[in-house]
């Protein structure tokens, strides 16, 4: 009995004894916004011993004596060591983690940015949400370094052209590859219906405001894991998820106005009857108006009637929290945008939801999924001069907008639309419905081996509904016409990876393996009715004459094997290698399955011992890479031999041959070579990224021509080549980091040139574009301008040196009906005329540069930034002067051809007045050649965020008001409506060109961020 008191009075003075040994430390973990911070680490240091934070941040940590400091970590957060002391409270706050430990989304995986070997731009969530843009790709203008995105035309919801480091294909697209949450999903327009050169844009169904972050893999050695689709880049898009803790309600809303940033003044009505009435006389026609009609005629200025001040608003909901095992954000979103020209919109509502379970310690379960309907009206433009902003400009402003009985106005003598009636009485509507879904499942197989296996789908629904009705030329013969048309896409894939990281030593790796499976179905029907009983009844089983039916279905595949592997040896030597292998169904049986390797390394400097303590030089890093991806964005049965249909004769369905096939097509391949530096000065405050390259496309899909006599006009082959090789330049600075008032920059320039090496037959495209070899992918070619003829001996002493070279004696130097007043266009050859042969290459719609500045204030509760974007060095083919300066017809003009040459006004630049233009003053030339520089203010935002006191006393969690205005301002010297353009949208052989475009708009819009 003794020995038992004795054995448990041992004991408890023990446990005493070990009470006394340790102290109890408690406190909160924070972060740099006072959010608690759920799941933060509590280590003491140099032991085992140690915590985990509580929902709202709290921890408790028995600390034995004798230990000196406590370490607090998290991930995506820096480390932070605190002196214990005598304390026994110990709050503390955590900071992201430095430029340096960001995370960076790549291919199947994160790196840091310091790891990263590859060359990779991110844009951030919070860029995004400063721009009240309609899709995600207009908000990357300028903000990648090598990353070009022109905004083809206004359009609400319209296509954008993005070329990540130039084109690389002239015929395949040139368009990156787009993976949302892992999954890539479909691009570009599904329209049937043509409205002019402006193209609808399945990448405005995403909604901005639901984007964590964009990541663009830029070179080779970065994208040849996505294999035959790497060629132009590739987009990664990671939506926002929720994070344990406590739930939070965010609402953010916007709104505000729209307006054109420039009109063109054009003539008067008087103006511009005087102006036809001139030009017929200058060629012995008489005077189509009288003085009567003069004096009588309208003063409209079209642009004021179709362009307004529209409104454009967003609202979006969203709640987020959850558990340390379930983690939850659901957001909805409503967008609805105006166009500056009236008849013209574009609405969207969307869903998302985004959940994580950790189903136990080994299992965890992701789902995402969005559900969008937009809805775009819209109105024919660009390249169509039946166009809405195409009639403004073309129709004279002689005509008044309705007649006296309150009807439209037209034009007796010109088949151009009334602008307004053009716009309003058409119906052109295109509903567009499409869910992104991903479920996947990580096993965590053992102790750093996971495995994943995705499912992922893409299923579009588009619509259009055209009505014209009988009240407008384009039906007024057949009594109304109708359209309808139908398209779905299926787009599903299943995805196996396998993750292994490990350390042995001072050995890091990291390795993927992968299995993808893509499956895409598509089905689509077109339909045509006309002779409609009215304008009432629109729908197509109103019409006596079902003019046209037609329906089509595809379906393409793509199987694919990839791996990667990083190693990093002590932080510093660092070894990326990728290779994939993709079989297409794309391509011929023979060439169905290629290979796509990648390798890059990078030498972190400034962790060597030499330079580990430098005190101006805190990082200094060398990189380089080589790799080969593909494109094989082309049509899904290019290589097939193709049997059409509809090739009927006396009402008896009938097939014929429409397509030689080729069993050796295949894709094209990008090869690169990548080499760049990353410098940090005093403490990063200061870091510049610079990287040089040089891509070869080798294999270009292109369409050789047959002789007519073979039954085709073509055949798709890989046959030609083409260079890319640039410059990226990214510099970011704290110039000040004051408590109260911090300023930063950053600032993107790049500059690539292009080159056609090798082509089977040179063509043209556009109205002014030329693809041969040894030029740009975007070269524009035709006659040099020089002056005016002043007087018929100029013309007369040409003449006679043309006889005299050609030895014909009825040669002219330009054309017989050339006068005083005509151009005159240079003799490029010296063969004494003009012909095809003196046409030459004339500009480039490529820049010399592009790129972007931006610089962010914060001053007590405010902040200001202010986004620049620029392009220097191109070229923009002005083909609307061609039309609207051309003096020729009954087309409006511009107040500029006041200036035109008469006998009494001699010195001048603009040419006379002609009917029919018998000199063909209006070919393509350096007449219409624009300088197309611009610098942009893009965005300018103002805000105030409340401070906490007032937020906690209102019980809020934020609170921010602001103003944001996007093309603000424009420098520019070019003459159109907007030098932010391409007529022909996405066209790859035929950018930088403006005919009548539907112009950019300025934007102001107030907005309020809030959350609870």
């Amino acid at each position: 009995m003794k020995k038992r008191l004795l054995f448990m009075l041992s004991v408890l003075v023990l446990f005493i004894g070990t009470l006394a040994a340790q102290t109890n430390v408690s406190g909160k973990v924070t972060d740099e916004k006072g959010e608690p911070m759920v799941g933060a680490t509590i280590v003491v240091k140099g032991t085992t011993v140690g915590a985990v934070t509580e929902v709202d941040g709290s921890y408790s940590v028995a600390v034995p004596n004798g230990t000196t400091s406590l370490v607090f970590s998290f991930v995506g957060y820096q480390s932070r060591e605190e002196a214990i002391g005598n304390r026994t409270v110990i709050d503390v706050m955590l900071s992201a983690n430095s430029l340096l430990n960001e995370l960076v989304v790549v291919g199947y995986g994160t790196q840091t940015k310091k790891e990263l070997t590859g060359s990779v731009s991110k844009v951030s969530g919070e860029v995004l949400s400063r721009l009240p843009v309609t899709g995600i790709d207009q908000a990357l203008q300028g903000q990648a370094a090598g990353v070009q995105v022109t905004s083809n035309s206004g359009t609400p919801g319209g296509g954008v052209s993005i070329r990540v480091r130039g084109p690389s294909s002239i015929t395949a697209s040139n368009q990156p590859l787009y993976v949302v949450d892992g999954i890539p999903i479909n691009t570009g327009s599904y329209a049937q219906l043509g409205v002019g050169g402006q193209s609808t844009n399945a990448i405005s169904d995403l909604n901005p405001t639901d984007i964590a972050s964009i990541e663009i893999l830029k070179d080779a050695a970065a994208a040849a894991i996505y294999g035959s689709r790497g060629s132009n880049g590739v987009v990664l898009i990671t939506t926002k998820r929720g994070k344990s803790g406590k739930s939070k309600i965010s609402l953010n809303t916007y709104y505000g106005t729209q307006e054109a940033w420039r009109k063109i003044e054009p003539q008067t009505g008087q103006e511009h009857i005087g102006t036809i009435n001139e030009a017929r006389r200058n060629v012995g026609l008489a005077p189509l108006y009288s003085a009567t009609d003069s004096t009588n005629a309208a003063n409209t200025n079209w642009q004021n009637e179709i362009l307004r001040s529209a409104p454009i608003s967003n609202t979006d909901l969203s709640f987020e929290g959850g558990s340390e095992k379930l983690q939850y954000r659901v957001s909805g979103s409503y967008f609805d945008q105006k166009g500056i020209v009236i008849g013209s919109s574009f609405n969207r509502v969307s869903v998302r939801a985004n959940v994580d379970n950790r189903l136990n310690d080994k299992l965890k379960l992701s789902f995402s999924s969005s559900y969008s309907r937009s809805l775009s009206n819209r109105i024919n433009n660009d390249n169509n001069i039946y166009g809405v902003v195409s009639a403004a400009l073309l129709v004279g402003g002689h005509i008044p907008v309705t007649n006296p009985d309150g009807t439209y106005a037209r034009d007796p003598f010109s088949s151009v639309e009334n602008p307004v009636s053009g716009a309003l009485l058409p119906v052109f509507e295109a509903p567009t419905q499409r869910i992104l879904s991903n479920l996947s499942l990580d096993w965590e197989i053992a102790e750093g081996l996971t495995a994943r296996t995705n499912v992922g789908a893409d299923i579009i629904n588009y619509r259009e509904f055209r009505f014209y009705p009988s009240t407008v030329p384009a039906a007024a013969g057949v009594r109304g016409q109708g359209f309808e048309t139908f398209f779905n896409d299926n787009n599903l894939i299943n995805e196996n990876l396998l993750f292994y990281k490990k350390t042995f030593g001072g050995l890091k790796t990291d390795l993927v393996l992968g299995l993808s499976f893509q499956k895409d179905r598509s089905e689509s029907l077109f339909t045509q009715g006309e002779n409609f009983p009215g304008n009432t009844v629109q729908t197509l089983n109103a019409a006596s004459v079902k003019k046209d039916i037609q329906s089509t279905r595809s379906l393409w595949g793509i199987n694919s094997q990839f791996a990667r592997l990083n190693l990093s040896y002590e932080g510093r030597y660092i070894l990326s290698g990728s290779i994939r292998r993709d079989g297409a169904s794309r391509f011929g049986k023979g060439n169905r399955y290629g290979v796509f390797p990648g390798v890059s390394a990078a030498w972190i400097i400034s962790d060597e011992s030499f330079l580990k303590n430098n005190k101006t030089l805190s990082n200094l890093k060398l990189k380089a890479g080589w790799g080969v991806r593909g494109n094989s964005n082309i049509g899904n049965f290019a290589s097939r031999a193709l049997i059409g249909a509809g090739f009927n004769y006396n009402q008896i369905a009938g097939l014929a041959p429409t397509q030689l096939g080729n069993n050796d097509l295949t894709w094209e391949q990008r090869e690169d070579l990548t080499a760049g530096i990353e410098v940090g000065l005093f403490n990063n405050r200061v870091s510049l990224e610079l990287e040089g390259y040089q891509a070869n496309t080798n294999s270009l899909l292109l369409d050789r021509p047959l002789p007519f006599t073979s039954g085709y006009g073509s055949i798709s082959q890989n046959v030609g080549k083409m260079e890319n090789k640039g410059i990226d330049i990214r510099v970011t600075t704290q110039n000040i980091t004051k408590k109260n008032f911090t300023w930063s920059t950053t600032f993107n320039v790049s500059t690539y040139q292009n080159k056609v090496t090798d082509i089977v037959n040179e063509f043209g495209a556009g109205f002014a574009s030329w693809v041969d070899t040894g030029y740009a992918l975007g070269a524009f070619r035709g006659y040099r301008a020089s002056n005016i003829f002043q007087n018929q001996g100029e013309i007369d002493a040409l003449n006679q040196i043309a006889r005299e070279k050609t030895g014909r004696t009825t040669a002219v130097y330009q054309s017989t009906a050339t006068r005083p007043g005509d151009i005159k266009f240079v003799d490029i050859n010296g063969d004494g005329v003009i012909t095809s042969a003196d046409q030459e290459i004339i500009g480039d719609a490529n820049p010399n540069w592009f790129g972007g500045i931006t610089n962010d204030f914060t001053i007590y509760g405010v902040d200001v930034s202010l986004f620049f974007q620029f392009m220097e060095g191109n070229t923009i083919y002005n083909n609307t002067r061609a039309f609207s300066e051309g003096m020729n017809s009954v087309f409006g003009q511009f107040a500029t051809v006041r200036t035109r040459w008469t006998p009494t006004n001699t010195n001048t630049e603009m040419p006379r007045a002609a009917w029919g233009d018998p000199n063909n003053n209006r070919r393509t030339s350096t007449r219409f050649l624009e300088e197309g520089s611009y610098m942009r203010l893009k965005n300018l935002s103002v805000g105030y965020t409340l401070p906490k006191n007032i937020i906690s006393k209102l019980r809020l969690g934020s609170l921010r008001v602001y103003y944001s205005g996007q093309n603000v301002l424009t420098f520019t010297k070019y003459k159109g409506l907007d030098p932010e353009i391409s007529t022909f949208g996405e066209s790859n052989t035929a950018p930088g060109t403006d005919f009548l475009t539907f112009p950019q708009a300025r934007t102001h819009t107030v907005g309020l961020n809030v959350s609870f």
